[in-house]
């Protein structure tokens, strides 16, 4: 575990949350804290977390280390304490579950209210992965190097959160992108690498002489049928909110009316439509040649609207 080493993990968690009380028993949460590591250990491989331990056990002060630790507890002290949090709502005792509540000094919070708050607590849980797997990314560790993870996105034409961002906007979110990297692997085989054809190899490690405009198409391409896969396969809550339009109460309720079926059908449809579109971009940019324009659109029957 790397918290409570001497005793104070309860302070440790104050300082990485900003909400956690010090009077609170450290064994409250202790439980919790193991449950989000075990979490985050298959994100980043058990060997790195392991890693972290020792270091944190061997009060190492190589900034490497220190930083991994950094790292780690910050996303771990946060989902602990949401999950926390959330089962102290109400007390759980021998003859049942039961509300309690000062009834001169508190009030009871609304459920928007709580829904805001778990929003904003899963909201900072995730950045806090995001800067873990992006200083992971940046850093020198082998252990992190040698996961299956890190071999797999070697193997793509994007690597990371903040280059997809620079072709479809995730909020360069690291872990957002580890989601999608099943998807691309699929397009990229099923698709982009069938596509460009010979000189594959020169464009995945964008060797010198390779078209810049090319690549950028191959790129373009391989994020939007991403996002189509996505967008058919996994939950709606995984996808960053602005990919499918939402719908909001009056009140703001983060929880009111989720976003249609078909709107996620025809907003996939679209990412596939203007996927297709950049294959062909990155085949004529593959030539030299010029890009050629389809000025008049193609009819659809069943299609009666249009898109500016």
């Amino acid at each position: 575990m790397l918290f409570n080493k001497d005793n104070n993990g309860t302070d440790e968690i104050r300082s990485l949350t900003g909400s956690y009380y010090r009077n609170n028993d450290f064994q409250k949460i202790a439980s919790e804290i193991e449950a989000a590591g075990e979490e985050l250990s298959t994100l980043v491989s058990k060997e790195v977390f392991q890693k972290a331990e020792a270091a944190y056990e061997a009060d190492s002060e190589d900034e490497t280390d220190m930083q991994l630790i950094s790292k780690l507890q910050r996303p771990i002290a946060l989902l602990a304490a949401m999950n926390l949090y959330r089962k102290n709502d109400l007390s759980h005792e021998d003859d049942g579950r039961k509300f309690k509540i000062d009834p001169e000094n508190e009030k009871l919070p609304w459920e928007w209210q709580l829904d805001r708050d778990d929003e904003l607590q899963l909201e900072g849980y995730y950045k806090a992965v995001d800067a873990l797997i992006r200083f992971l990314n940046e850093s020198d560790i082998q252990e992190w190097k040698e996961t299956a993870t890190y071999k797999e996105l070697q193997t793509l034409l994007i690597r990371s959160g903040a280059e997809f961002d620079k072709h479809f906007p995730i909020d360069k979110s690291e872990r957002t992108f580890l989601l999608l990297v099943p998807f691309l692997r699929e397009v990229q085989m099923l698709h982009i690498k069938r596509a460009y054809g010979e000189g594959w190899d020169d464009l995945l490690d964008n060797a010198d002489g390779i078209n810049s405009d090319a690549r950028f198409a191959a790129c373009k391409a391989a994020s939007l049928l991403a996002m189509s896969l996505a967008l058919e396969r996994l939950q709606l809550s995984l996808i960053p909110g602005g990919v499918v339009r939402r719908y909001l109460a009056e009140n703001g309720a983060s929880k009111a009316s989720p976003a249609r079926l078909s709107d996620i059908r025809q907003v996939a449809g679209w990412m596939s439509e203007d996927g297709k579109t950049w294959i062909n971009e990155m085949k004529q940019a593959r030539n030299s040649g010029e890009v050629q324009y389809n000025l008049l659109p193609h009819n659809c029957r069943t299609n009666k609207f249009f898109r500016t």
